[in-house]
């Protein structure tokens, strides 16, 4: 994870670029810990978080989820570890800015779904892949009602499709859906930098009112069944297995190994 202090703003960019930014629980702390640090800094007023043109975040790594071992470790992982890098994005008084110019897949949808204004770039995908393996969509499902809408969330979380830009922007899932993203933060930054300090976190805390009291609590609740149930059902086992298996058939593949 790359942290940049700018002038009046922090930029916090996921760098796995082999894992497609996918996060493991020291990326969620890592980001949690730089959301919580930048009101520290006086100058600071918003924080920026960003991928890559390939993928922005790819969701949890899969690597870490297979190695939970039980339900205690699972709620560890997901209750203890990942959601409060979700409550202090909701709850910081710093807007949070996602720049999306790749993949936001899974716990990376997540991320965009907390954020409290998203810049699409033409490249830009959405998606909700976790029904695939047996697991499903927790804090994505827990926040939406609060950004987005339930129609929307049935098409990615129980199809399965994945959206580009001008639809994520028709649905509210964005804020901007542009081929010029850099100019765009730009101008978002400015706004933001324009506007009263205090009035600017007031409002925030308005918008998200509905976030922390009732999303957040919900969340909680989806990952704690997520972790005590699904992650130890035959379902999950399955699928999981089948997963591995596939992928690293892909990657002998690629190595030009034998089957």
């Amino acid at each position: 994870m790359i942290i940049e202090h700018k002038s009046d703003h922090v930029v916090v960019t996921l760098d796995r670029p082999a894992k497609r930014n996918s996060m493991d629980l020291d990326a969620w702390t890592g980001l949690r810990e730089a959301v919580e640090a930048a009101p520290g800094i006086a100058a600071n007023r918003a924080v920026v978080i960003r991928g890559d043109a390939r993928s922005f975040c790819a969701g949890n790594d899969i690597d870490s989820m297979r190695d939970l071992a039980g339900p205690d470790a699972a709620v560890a992982y997901f209750v203890d570890g990942m959601l409060p890098t979700f409550a202090a994005m909701a709850a910081s008084p710093l807007p949070v800015i996602t720049v999306v110019e790749g993949a936001a897949l899974g716990g990376g949808l997540e991320i965009v779904v907390v954020s409290d204004v998203v810049i699409a770039g033409p490249g830009a995908r959405f998606g909700l892949p976790e029904t695939r393996i047996g697991a499903w969509p927790t804090v994505f499902l827990a926040a939406v009602p609060s950004s987005s809408t339930r129609r929307l969330a049935a098409r990615l979380a129980l199809v399965g499709d994945t959206i580009g830009p001008a639809e994520a922007l028709q649905h509210d899932l964005v804020s901007y859906a542009v081929d010029d993203v850099d100019g765009t933060l730009e101008r978002v930054l400015a706004g933001i930098g324009a506007a009263a300090p205090d009035a600017t976190a007031r409002s925030k805390r308005w918008l998200n009112r509905e976030l922390l009291a009732g999303g957040m609590p919900d969340a909680a609740a989806a990952l704690t069944e997520l972790s005590r149930e699904t992650l130890q059902g035959t379902e999950f086992g399955e699928r999981m297995a089948a997963f591995l298996a596939a992928r690293a058939a892909r990657a002998a593949q690629r190595a030009g190994v034998p089957a």
